[in-house]
């Protein structure tokens, strides 16, 4: 074994040798410290612990390789090593032993030592054994670099495609609030009131509890979606939703139906998406809240006349934030109401439009929804 052949892995290792016997330790050491990078000594088990722990804590690392005597004054090499597991358990580990010691090398070998020599060293038995430490030293050593390389070549990935996910997301819901916006106007309402459901909405759902029907996804998709809840009067006459005074019977009846148009036309958007990537995307849950936003708790709504909780619970939470907001405004048909008044029709409203356990989420929360309305108007 030529030295070349050992210094391609020892070359840039740490070592910690521990030997007692002075004669033995200097041979050993002239013997091996052009291999390394850095060799350093200790005389017994206590004193070699004492300079693992130091050597940690100003390097931050450990020693690569430690050679260690069994049989030493104060503590013997299988406790020092016992200890050196405590603190890492990965540490290699030369056991330097004489044959009659032979009733130690089985609890070393139970503690997961595998190389070996025997006193007196053979020189050539020490190469050996050394080439074969470092070289599985340095190899292990190559591996996590490999590894952390590959971790921080994810971690830039993952940090690349969250903001790629933010900049399409940012852009998306841009692309919500101008259609929403397109929706307002053409009512001759402001952008601002879609601003306020979902702000509205956001606040009942942040007291909804989380259920079968109100899992945690629905805390982000739900706000976001609600933008579009009246996209459907996209496709109703404008001088119906702008008419001044009463809506006749037929005309009524047209303007209900912006609720099933724009459901049928989000649940469209979505069946699209679904057959692209196999699942559904927030435009599932954008057609229900435009499908069933006006069904009431008692069955009276429409389109489909649904009652209690058979309407999907995210319309049903949206037609609070709606009915609020729709009362608070001033309409070509109405004056704005107050706060107050507002608040007293949703709560005389409890199981009859609206889901009671939701009125009482919307009362415990009435003054931050004045605020958000008073803030975006």
């Amino acid at each position: 074994m030529d030295f070349q052949k050992i210094y391609q892995y020892s070359k840039n290792l740490t070592v910690l040798y521990v030997e007692d016997d002075e004669v033995l330790r200097n041979a050993t050491l002239e013997a091996i410290e052009d291999y390394f990078l850095k060799v350093d000594v200790a005389e017994n088990g206590q004193l070699a612990l004492n300079k693992y722990i130091n050597y940690h804590q100003k390097k931050s690392l450990y020693y690569d390789l430690i050679i260690t005597d069994i049989r030493m004054p104060v503590m013997d090499g299988l406790n020092f090593i016992k200890d050196i597991y405590k603190i890492y358990k990965d540490q290699s580990v030369i056991v330097v032993s004489a044959y009659n010691e032979s009733d130690r090398l089985t609890d070393l070998i139970n503690i997961g030592i595998s190389h070996f020599l025997m006193k007196p060293i053979a020189f050539d038995k020490l190469k050996n054994t050394l080439y074969q430490s470092c070289r599985n030293i340095s190899n292990h050593k190559e591996v996590i670099e490999q590894r952390k390389e590959l971790e921080n070549i994810n971690k830039n990935l993952d940090a690349k495609v969250k903001a790629l996910a933010k900049e399409i997301l940012f852009v998306q819901k841009i692309s919500i609030e101008t259609i929403a916006n397109m929706v307002e106007s053409y009512d001759d309402e402001t952008g601002t009131h879609i601003k306020r459901i979902e702000g509205y909405t956001s606040l009942l759902l942040d007291e909804v509890p989380v259920s079968n029907d109100c899992p945690q996804e629905l805390r982000i998709t739900v706000p976001f979606a609600s933008l579009l809840h009246d996209i459907g009067k996209l496709m109703i006459p404008k001088e119906i939703l702008t008419k001044k005074g009463q809506l006749d019977r037929d005309e009524f009846k047209i303007i209900k139906t912006h609720a099933k148009l724009g459901g049928e036309v989000l649940q469209k958007a979505n069946t699209t998406f679904r057959d692209s990537f196999n699942k559904d995307s927030y435009l599932k849950i954008a057609s229900e809240i435009a499908m069933y936003h006006h069904e009431k708790w008692d069955g009276s709504g429409y389109p489909e006349g649904l009652k209690e909780k058979n309407i999907p619970k995210c319309a049903r939470i949206v037609a609070i934030a709606d009915v609020y907001d729709a009362l608070r405004s001033k309409r070509v048909y109405k004056d704005a109401f107050t706060h107050e008044k507002a608040v007293s029709i949703i709560k005389s409203e409890r199981e009859k439009s609206f889901d009671p356990e939701l009125v009482d989420i919307f009362l415990g929360l009435s003054q931050e929804f004045n605020e958000v309305f008073t803030r975006l108007s």
